[in-house]
């Protein structure tokens, strides 16, 4: 009789797996929806590794006890079932939660149940280090477990997690994971580490069975905004969220944010500003499509510590090669000085870089009442207002604002709301159809006119 094959680990990846198990970056997360083989990948990542690397030292996070015995061991005896009945290559120590293996490595699950929980791993060393369920930690628990990986061997240092959404950790996963950049794509940070998010579904489950069971079970679940988290894999939701009706995609299509694609030049185009200096400066461009009468926001600046005179510079040289039929700006710039030195308003500044601005409507109740009709959606079932998904700062901080308590037809002005402030001005003038030549100075409209014919 044939000797039998021993797999280790047993286990065939997904597409999305896949991609998980090849990212380069340093700090990688998995997953967003439930049923998308989260703990299965990570196991196997821990399995591979030690296999990989004589004498490597790989660590398993779940939140307590219970939540590794009753998902992360099972995974584990199931991967190494045959390596460890046949090829005797890996003993599991029950009683120390570790396994280990003959080329010298060891794989040990852990807890972080409470903020003492993190001394106990105070001289661990760590090479690869596996978190499940990473929304469950805190911030300072994470970045703890991040100390400790190091190590003296040449082997690869690598943090990889696997989560959906909500949770304790909610809030600092997503800004920390999900807002800094488009899925799949390596950030960068200023210390030169890297890190990424792929995101994965129940439909990317290997097995067709239980992607049609389980999804029978979570499109159940009654309470649309957890349905939307585990099955959607929906980061932008939480209570008291202002505009629950923003979604980055819709029955798996794009819908309040789309790739960027070519603008056509007929397309009507106008930009919103609103000033800030020790918060942000924030301004956005919108187009209209004259048939769909659809507006997108194609780009975006957002700045801040930067003088009006650069601001200024920096935003004329962005819509350089177009026809910016209007600029809307807060009212309050033409009563704010921007140069200390000279005393010369905000308005006057960006006049002089060839931006004449034009007061915007700033009725706040009404501003976001706009806002909300253009989420909603039209005849053809998609947004009235669609977003590049190269407006990054934008697509972080818009679901991310809250109600006012206090006055629930306003957004709470302490929260990052710089950019919807100037969609508001954006969107309160194309609502009042006033997407024209603003009335101006006829000095100022000269000016205008004059640089106007030199594209």
């Amino acid at each position: 009789m044939a000797n039998k094959v021993v797999k280790v680990p047993d286990y065939e990846p997904s597409a999305r797996q896949t991609k998980f198990h090849q990212a380069t970056a340093f700090e990688v997360l998995y997953g967003g929806a439930a049923g998308g083989g989260k703990t299965a990948a990570l196991v196997a990542e821990a399995i591979t590794y030690a296999l990989e690397w004589p004498k490597s030292r790989v660590y398993v996070f779940r939140k307590t006890t219970p939540e590794l015995k009753q998902s992360v061991v099972p995974e584990f005896l199931k991967q190494t079932a045959d390596y460890m009945n046949i090829a005797k290559g890996v003993k599991f120590n029950s009683q120390d939660s570790v396994f280990n293996f003959t080329n010298g490595s060891i794989v040990q699950l852990a807890y972080l149940e409470s903020p003492a929980d993190m001394y106990r791993y105070q001289s661990a060393e760590m090479h690869l280090l596996l978190i499940d369920e990473l929304t469950h930690f805190t911030k300072e628990q994470y970045e703890f477990l991040k100390t400790r990986v190091r190590s003296s061997l040449k082997n690869p240092l690598k943090i990889m997690c696997a989560t959906n959404p909500g949770g304790i950790g909610h809030a600092w996963v997503k800004s920390y994971f999900i807002d800094i950049t488009e899925p799949e794509t390596i950030y960068t940070d200023e210390n030169e580490n890297t890190r990424i998010f792929i995101p994965a579904k129940v439909t990317d489950h290997v097995s067709q069975d239980f992607i049609d069971s389980y999804s029978k079970v979570l499109n159940s679940i009654s309470d649309p905004n957890l349905r939307r988290a585990y099955r959607d894999g929906d980061w932008d939701i939480f209570a008291g969220q202002a505009f629950e009706e923003w979604r980055r995609e819709k029955d798996g299509k794009d819908y309040h944010v789309v790739s960027p694609f070519q603008i056509p030049p007929h397309w009507m185009r106008w930009m919103a500003y609103d000033y800030g200096y020790n918060t942000y400066a924030a301004a956005v461009w919108g187009a209209i499509d004259p048939i769909t009468n659809r507006v997108y926001i194609y780009r975006e600046f957002y700045e801040t510590k930067m003088i009006v005179g650069k601001q200024a510079e920096i935003m004329k040289m962005m819509e350089s090669d177009e026809r910016v039929m209007m600029h809307l700006a807060d009212p309050s710039i033409w009563k704010a000085v921007g140069n200390a030195e000279t005393g010369e308003l905000i308005a006057k500044i960006f006049m002089n870089h060839n931006i004449i601005f034009s007061p915007a409507n700033n009725d706040r109740k009404a501003g976001k009442a706009a806002i909300h009709e253009a989420l909603a959606p039209q005849a053809d079932g998609l947004p009235r207002l669609q977003v590049f998904s190269s407006c990054v700062n934008f697509i972080r901080t818009f679901p991310n604002l809250p109600v006012d308590i206090n006055r629930p037809e306003d957004i709470d002005t302490r929260s990052e709301d710089h950019l919807y402030d100037a969609v508001r001005y954006l969107l309160m003038n194309q609502r009042q159809g006033n997407i024209a030549e603003p009335i101006i100075p006829q000095a100022a409209l000269d000016r205008r006119n004059k640089y106007a014919r030199n594209y």
